[in-house]
Order: C-alpha cells, then structure tokens, then sequence
C-alpha cells in the first residue's frame, strides 16, 4: 500500500476533523493558546511599533471584513491577520514550541480574521485552531533545529494558518492542499539573525506569517493550486530549511495531539531567556536581594540561547531589542521581580538601575545544559552581591513548559493584565469565558465585537 504523501496527510487530517473528534485535553489547551493569543495582540496593540504598522494599514483602507483588535477598524482579512499579529508578537509574550523553535500562535491571527469573515462560531475556530497547530508543529519539527543553525526562522506558522483558515472556508482536502501549496508563494524568508538584531520593524515578520496563511487559502478557495509536494519535495520546505529528507512527519496524526507540547509563557521576552528570567526572579524574592547590591551575574546556557539572546542593549534600548535581550530580561527581573508588558516602556527600558545589571550580565556555555536540549531549556544563574556572597539556582523547566504550565489563575491573570487594563474587568472575565468554554452557534463576532474600539 502506498504510503500517502504529507502535504495530502496533513491535508486530508484537517479535512476530516471536526469538534467531537477533539479529546477534551486537547480542547482545553486550544481554548488556552487562544486566550493567550488573544490578551498578547491586545497589549502589544497599546505599543508604538505595532501602531505604526497599524496606521499604514488604515491609510490603505479596504472592506473591514475583520477586526483589528484594540485599533477601532476593520480591514479585509489579510491585513486584519498581519496587523493582530504584530501586536502579538511585540512583547514576546506568546506560546511557543520547544520542538520547533517557533511560535504556533503565529497561525491564530489568520483564523480570527478568516473566521470573523466567514461568521464562524467559536466552536469552528478551536476545531481550525487545533488543525493549524498540528499541521505548523509537525513541519517545525522536520526542520528544528537545523533551520535555525542555518539562519533561517521557522516560517511552519504560514502552513498551518493555510490549512486552519482553509478548513474555516470550508474546502475539501484537495484544495487544502492546495491552499497549504498556494502558501509557498506568500510565506517570508525571514533570516533569525535579522529578528534577534532587535529592529523595531521585527513584528512586522509574524504579521507576515499570519497573512500569508490567509492569502494561500483564499487562493486555494478562489480556484488556483498550490504545489502539492511543498512539504515533502526533495527541494521543498522541510529539505531547504532541514536539510534531511521527510520521513515521519505525519505519523500517528490524530493520536498523538503536539498542541499539548506547546508552552505558554509566564514572562514577557524570547523563550530562551525565561530559564535566566525566572531564576533571577526567585533569587531577588528568596534572598531579598537589592539590585544595587548587585555585583555579577553569570548564566550559563545551552548554544541556542548563546546564539540568539546574548544581547547586550545600550541606553535608549527599543521594545524589540529588550524581549530579545537575555541580559536586559535579568535586569528587569531582578529589579521588579516580574517581566510582563510593563516592564518594557519607556521609563524601564531606560531605567539606569535596571541597565545596570543588564551590563553586568555574562553568559557561557554549559554542556550538561546543551547534552539536554531541546527536551530541556535549562539555565544557570549566580548572583554575586557586594558582601561577597553567591546565590546559585538551576531551572530546568520554565514556568509554563507542557510540564509545568500555567494555572488557570496564572492565565487570567496574564489575560487581565492586558485586556483588563484596556478594555476593563467585564471585558476581560467575558472573553475568556468564551475562549475557555466555547459555547455551541456562539458566532466569532461576538468576541471581535468587545475588543474591536481603541482602549
């Protein structure tokens, strides 16, 4: 019997599912990464990158199909999805897949947008959420980390977005392949090495990713194909950024769900500085210690975190260059004893105090650390004080990972500290209520609707 080809797997998979098939873990998670999702693009709405995009989107005009959230437009769905995407991604504040090296929530603007558009319930946008999610993870996972050691970023975000918002319009398995095939003609190229350089254009390349995602699908739907081998081809997506040729990439789709492998994040900044993060944070609260009192800061850390966020920032850092900064995340950590949206204004990122420390940052490589990668994202941190003393800790599991998650109240509360500043408390408790639990015939809309105004 011959084996089916991925790009027709992944497409006959989302074809096929449908709510009922969906194990309540599964649904849970969705519901999830969607809240997560949703309270990232609200805040980062709030910050200078993202409303300069914004406003050259509004000078194009355009049908207002979808809602751009927390802008008080709408706009037709591939720009919808490009500009929630910005917003979601400035903060770094999104889920992320450790088996990737890519955030899977990239895929989510596009299936808002396409799902407002089409009058989707909040049933039918999980069902494509958990689609775009198995179809991106998969071909992340083919690539990781060959892509990122060669420069490239991970763009397996476009391809699930084309087969969710495919599934959202209702195409049948062959023009979702299509549609997955079609997005090879808008997905970006995008170097890691001109994210991590921290321009303040960088969350332009997860808006991007978004709209290509719609962009393919509406092309699949209008009648145009796609190139059916995109992903197993010998010169296709996985062996051009993979280099190695595709083997299992579609095993056991269905049984094993990889949405429950992906982490949300309990502090604002790139992944790969949450260990250092986290280990500052526990350190300044169990010791008490006074940033001022601080003398050096050694990380030590596995080669992927040494390549992308050993990044020292100047004294007028932007937004960008901070989420992707490992020194300035241990600075605000130890300084406030947080890292989410707040600590990256204006007024912190030039704070002197929490520059400081950044400076006094050092990092290494560590190869017990490395020999535990990716399943592992650990870091070492040592705090040295003026007295001489030195406070050690290890984590190996940051806060959020699949085996150590958020809690529920973690969650709300990191959605609250967004949504609720901006939209207010009832907004808040009533979007996540219907993320959380999406009830059966509730129309998207009636979520796009509450966070549609300017805060």
């Amino acid at each position: 019997m011959t084996a089916v080809p991925p790009t027709a797997a992944l497409a006959d998979f989302a074809a096929g599912l449908s709510y009922r098939d969906l194990p309540p873990a599964v649904v849970a998670k969705a519901g999830a990464l969607l809240v997560d999702f949703v309270g990232a693009a609200v805040g980062g709405a709030t910050t200078a990158e993202v409303a300069t995009m914004v406003d050259l989107v509004a000078a194009r005009a355009g049908r207002p199909a979808a809602t751009v959230l927390g802008a008080g437009f709408g706009a037709p769905a591939p720009d919808a999805a490009f500009c929630n995407g910005a917003a979601a991604d400035v903060f770094e504040h999104q889920d992320g897949y450790r088996f990737g090296g890519f955030h899977p929530s990239h895929t989510l603007p596009a299936l808002l947008a396409v799902a407002e558009e089409t009058d989707a319930d909040l049933r039918d946008l999980l069902v494509a959420a958990v689609v775009a999610y198995e179809v991106a993870d998969r071909i992340g996972r083919a690539t990781h980390p060959r892509a990122t050691q060669a420069g490239w970023f991970p763009i397996a975000a476009s391809f699930g977005a084309a087969a969710g918002c495919a599934k959202l319009l209702g195409l049948p398995a062959e023009r979702i392949a299509d549609a997955i095939g079609a997005t090879a003609f808008f997905a970006p190229a995008v170097l890691i090495e001109s994210i991590f350089a921290g321009p303040s254009a960088k969350p332009a390349f997860a808006g991007q990713l978004a709209r290509a995602g719609v962009e393919g699908a509406q092309h699949a739907a209008a009648g145009l194909t796609g190139w059916r081998e995109v992903v197993e081809h010998p010169r296709g997506l996985v062996a051009v950024l993979g280099g190695e040729p595709v083997s299992d990439l579609t095993d056991d789709l269905g049984q094993e769900w990889t949405i429950l492998d992906v982490h949300q994040k309990r502090f604002a900044g790139c992944r790969h500085t949450h260990g250092a993060g986290q280990a500052a944070v526990e350190l300044a609260v169990e010791h008490d210690l006074d940033p001022a009192s601080v003398t050096g800061v050694d990380v030590e850390t596995y080669d992927i975190a040494l390549l992308l966020v050993d990044r020292p920032v100047g004294t007028d850092p932007s937004t960008v260059a901070c989420t992707l900064s490992l020194p300035y995340v241990v600075g605000a950590a130890l300084a406030d004893r947080d890292v989410g949206g707040a600590q990256y204004d204006r007024a912190r990122r030039t704070d002197p105090a929490v520059l400081r420390v950044a400076d006094l940052v050092r990092l290494r490589p560590a190869p017990d650390l490395q020999a535990r990668y990716p399943e592992y994202t650990a870091t070492r941190v040592t705090i040295t004080t003026a007295d001489g003393a030195r406070h050690t800790r290890t984590v190996d599991v940051p806060a959020g990972d699949s085996r150590a998650p958020l809690t529920r109240e973690q969650l709300l509360a990191k959605f609250g500290g967004y949504v609720g500043t901006a939209f207010g408390e009832r907004i808040a408790a009533q979007t996540a209520d219907l993320l959380l639990a999406p009830p059966p015939a509730s129309p998207v809309r009636h979520l796009t609707r509450q966070l549609a105004a300017r805060p």
